[in-house]
């Protein structure tokens, strides 16, 4: 299980690390621009299919190499917010017939099979799934893990808290847990802590209800 600490500005690091790839392609590229194209391979791939990715790349055997439909290309991969930007990434090598061969080598987010929300005492998980969706910060299963994402749905959670059920010293976090090379598990830990007024107030709404 792993901790995240979410300082990243995600615009910031999907066009960094972006840029940083197009200069990696870009250095490569430029001495085997206008080559023949020998083979495609997609590599890396676990749950989707080459065919699945093939459909966002332009690039095809047969034709000539070029550099800016390889940038728009891995672009595209990125964009669909599938794949770790850091390690996603086109390689070029040399071909067996003096051309090239075209590496996409994809690194897969894992998927969300269970959401967790633990701690909660006077707050229900419906209301906080409610106000998630509300402000488009909606976090599900079966859906690509993405860093940015938690870190959104974290502090729209500590707002909710804070500014609409009056905790002002509550605490949110959001740990993970590897189920498989592909899959895990997302808990987030919330803390109210009411203070002693407050407290009171939610004891004896408890007692109300439970005595109905």
């Amino acid at each position: 299980m792993s901790r995240y600490k979410f300082q990243i500005k995600p615009i910031g690091l999907l066009l960094f690390t972006v840029f940083s790839a197009f200069l990696f392609v870009s250095n490569v590229v430029a001495q085997r621009q206008g080559k023949l194209i020998e083979n495609l391979d997609i590599q890396g791939n676990r749950r989707l299919t080459d065919e699945e990715i093939l459909k966002h790349i332009k690039t095809r055997p047969g034709e000539r190499l070029n550099e800016k439909q390889l940038q728009a290309d891995l672009l595209s991969l990125l964009k669909l917010s599938l794949f770790y930007t850091t390690h996603t990434k086109v390689l070029t090598e040399v071909g067996m017939r003096g051309g090239v061969n075209v590496i996409f080598q994809v690194y897969e987010l894992p998927l969300i099979v269970e959401l967790k929300f633990d701690g909660l005492r006077y707050v229900a998980k419906e209301e906080l799934l409610a106000e998630l969706r509300e402000r488009k910060a909606e976090v599900a299963t079966n859906s690509p893990y993405q860093p940015e994402k938690m870190q959104k749905a974290r502090q729209v959670i500590v707002e909710y808290l804070v500014k609409k059920r009056g905790f002002v010293d509550s605490k949110v976090d959001v740990t993970d847990e590897q189920v498989s090379a592909t899959t895990l598990i997302v808990s987030f830990i919330i803390d109210e802590l009411p203070n002693d007024e407050e407290e009171d107030c939610c004891e004896k709404l408890k007692v109300h209800r439970t005595s109905h």
